[in-house]
């Protein structure tokens, strides 16, 4: 019977190193005393007959780890994980308790997996992670030196404006144009989605619009000249442009618009109240080659403004996913008396309360004032 137990035993434990064999993972066990007990057949072909050895010894070192994860399973009784680098090769190690017939622990036993080419990938990824966030940072300030700058142009407007990308870099994009003595180009402009495509777009159609040089004083021949250009270019169809453009006359005081598909309209600001701009249109696209924009007149005085802002004000959602919408309406007529800067500001607070802050869209608002 004895003899029995004895083969049966025998076959057990060989069972159990052919299993550990076959294993591609290294494995230990660490006794109390910090010593290696037991090795499967991967680790001894990669460090040698390591039996016996102090365990730190065992890898190579001079000295203890400073959290030795084996006596920390053994005094704890719990599952410890670290990376440790032998030679060339990184390792995640796993130690877990190995306890008796009455549930002591006795001893720990360590896996170690071969992670040196996840960690190489990794590492390229970081890199190239790195190296895109650099370029997307470089790319925003490009995008934010082209916009133009609050102030007074040619003795005639008063701009102010703010710009909030959903992303780091955005879709949105507004200019001032000094086509002449006489004659102010001013547009906002959205292309369809975010990120990097959609800032290269807003830097395309800044430049189209500056080669028109005097033509660019008749709106409906800049916005089919835009969709001819825009055409050029070979886009898939889900790829557009949302513009609205206007050339201010500071002689005769009167702006002419003309809408290349934005849903949201502008908003003349008089002393005694405000009125929308209403302008069909269809947006630059490769759906429709040729297309004729109408144009629409607007006499504006001293002191009269007119605002512009794209459809990330009037589509911001509140939790109960109800549209912003008309709401900006409501700030501008409550705020008549208040200076382009503020009712800037005002329209935006209104919209981030509106939202909870949660803009899924880009934002760019700017304020014409005649002076």
């Amino acid at each position: 019977m004895e003899k029995i137990l004895k083969k049966e035993l025998e076959r057990q434990r060989r069972f159990t190193e052919d299993i550990l064999a076959g294993m591609i993972d290294l494995v230990r066990v660490i006794d109390k005393n910090g010593r290696v007990i037991f090795i499967n057949k991967p680790m001894k072909d990669f460090l040698g007959d390591i039996t016996g050895t102090i365990c730190f010894k065992a890898l190579g070192k001079t000295r203890r780890c400073e959290v030795c994860i084996s006596q920390k399973t053994i005094k704890e009784g719990i599952i410890v994980k670290k990376e440790e680098v032998i030679g060339d090769k990184i390792f995640s190690v796993i130690s877990s308790p190995i306890r008796d017939e009455n549930g002591n622990i006795y001893c720990s036993v360590e896996v170690f997996r071969d992670i040196t080419e996840k960690k190489k990938m990794e590492n390229i990824i970081l890199s190239q992670n790195l190296k895109m966030k650099r370029d997307i940072n470089f790319a925003k300030n490009i995008q934010n030196k082209i916009l133009p700058k609050d102030g007074i142009y040619n003795d005639a407007v008063k701009i102010c404006s703010k710009y909030i990308p959903c992303e780091m870099l955005g879709g949105d994009v507004f200019d001032i144009i000094n086509i002449d003595e006489e004659n102010i180009g001013i547009y906002i402009a959205d292309v369809a989605g975010h990120g990097v495509t959609a800032s290269i777009m807003t830097m395309f159609i800044k430049q189209a619009i500056k080669n028109l040089g005097k033509k660019a004083k008749d709106p409906e021949y800049t916005l089919s000249y835009l969709n001819l250009r825009y055409n050029e270019l070979g886009l898939d169809d889900h790829y557009y442009v949302t513009i609205f453009y206007g050339v201010y006359n500071k002689t005769t005081r009167e702006i002419t618009l003309a809408n290349g598909g934005q849903n949201s309209t502008p908003i003349v600001i008089r002393k005694d109240g405000i009125e929308e701009i209403f302008l069909s249109g269809l947006p630059i696209c490769t759906l429709f080659r040729e297309f004729r924009y109408t144009e629409k007149k607007v006499k504006l005085e001293k002191g009269e403004r007119i605002l512009f802002y794209t459809d990330g004000i009037i589509e911001a959602k509140n939790k109960r996913g109800k549209l912003y919408g008309d709401r900006i309406l409501n700030v501008c007529m409550e705020n008549l008396n208040s200076s382009s800067e503020e009712i800037i500001e005002k329209v935006l607070k209104n919209v981030m309360d509106f939202s909870d802050g949660n803009i899924d869209d880009d934002i760019a608002i700017m304020m014409m004032e005649v002076i």
